[in-house]
């Protein structure tokens, strides 16, 4: 295994997950804190998303199922309570936002939390198979069949506070997440259900969502993509992601169909997404590889990792730990990291979202999964 796959191991689980159990979570009014701010104390005076609960949910199951703490199973449990009690909407679903001390704020009901919840509830199953994570899923599954379904394919971003689904601007992203949701549950459960779920996604993206040999982002109510430069616009980390994903789709399933599709997005930004002066995956280009934004945020890091490991590509995996090392976590205090950065560097972003470990632990996740990284 790479010497930087045993680093980024200890900074994650060594010393960034175990400062966010002490700092992040909310030991007043439950649940996790939105983010820490620049100086690593906590944030939540804009309430709490039910997206960022699900995700700190699934890092705290995962941290736990590794190292045994008491301290993230507790975390964990806590998570998950404060969902059930404060982010149920009483029609079915989950609310988007609840205040810190769990008062209701914003009544959405988002397609892409909802992938995030169900997603969290397959991890935390895994922990405890029978603390009602399976039961809260079809539940969810149930709700998203009830009141999501779009007659155009796949589902509504979302239905407003007063329960009408939103129209106009649709996206791949949530979509995405709902199929790394179903593939988990493929996982850990029988119930045919999620390879169900999972084979409509897959077939969505392969009918709508794949244009031309790239991803596209943004799509009309019938799933075309927009005219004009969002339509063109693709961003190489969803591209990473993708690819990722169609690799665990076909080793869980068997189905190989979409396998040089996955290869297809993966060598496009391999080719097109890479600064470089720094190797980091960079925010955005355009479906004829111009570059559009050079940025480079954290998390397209660590989808390239994913999709290396999955590729077996290991020099390559080598390479981009090293850059996100380089580039966002050496040098920072315990917990800390570089969220974005633009072409030259410099910070963009100072605050430390608590939904970017996440992507973090998936990564670590992923290498493990792979043997690159120490069990």
């Amino acid at each position: 295994m790479p010497d930087s796959a045993v680093r980024f191991t200890d900074w994650l689980h060594g010393r960034t997950i175990p400062y966010w159990l002490r700092h992040g979570v909310d030991r007043n009014d439950g649940g996790f804190h939105e983010k820490l701010g620049p100086d690593r104390q906590p944030v939540s005076e804009t309430g709490k998303r039910v997206m960022v609960q699900a995700r700190q949910l699934y890092v705290a199951t995962d941290h736990t199922l590794l190292t045994g703490s008491v301290d993230a199973h507790d975390a964990a449990a806590g998570a998950l309570r404060f969902m059930r009690d404060h982010c149920r909407h009483p029609d079915g679903g989950w609310r988007f936002r609840v205040a810190r001390d769990g008062g209701p704020q914003d009544d959405t009901r988002d397609l892409y939390a909802h992938a995030f919840v169900l997603f969290a509830l397959a991890w935390h199953h895994r922990l405890d198979p029978n603390g009602g994570a399976a039961q809260d899923a079809a539940a969810t599954l149930t709700f998203l069949d009830e009141h999501l379904t779009h007659p155009g394919g796949g589902y509504h971003e979302a239905l407003d506070a007063a329960g009408r689904p939103a129209n106009g601007m649709r996206r791949q992203h949530p979509h995405m997440h709902l199929f790394e949701a179903f593939l988990e549950w493929i996982t850990i459960s029988d119930d045919p259900v999620w390879r169900a779920r999972a084979d409509a996604i897959a077939a969505l993206f392969e009918e709508r969502f794949c244009v031309d040999g790239t991803l596209r982002e943004f799509f009309t109510p019938d799933l075309r993509p927009l005219g004009g430069d969002e339509g063109r616009l693709v961003e190489p980390g969803h591209h990473y992601e993708w690819s990722w994903l169609l690799r665990r789709y076909e080793v869980l399933t068997g189905d190989s169909r979409l396998a040089a599709t996955g290869v297809q997005l993966y060598r496009f930004a391999e080719r097109y997404g890479i600064d470089p002066a720094t190797g980091g995956i960079i925010d955005s280009v355009d479906c004829a590889g111009a570059v559009v934004q050079d940025s480079r945020r954290l998390w397209p890091q660590t989808e390239a990792i994913k999709a290396h490991a999955a590729q077996q590509a290991e020099a390559r995996l080598t390479a981009q730990i090293d850059a996100l090392l380089t580039g966002h976590l050496d040098g920072m205090p315990d917990g800390a990291w570089r969220e974005h950065l633009d072409g030259e560097g410099a910070l963009l972003v100072a605050d430390l979202p608590a939904s970017s470990l996440y992507h973090l632990a998936m990564a670590s996740a992923e290498l493990r999964r792979s043997g690159a990284e120490p069990a």
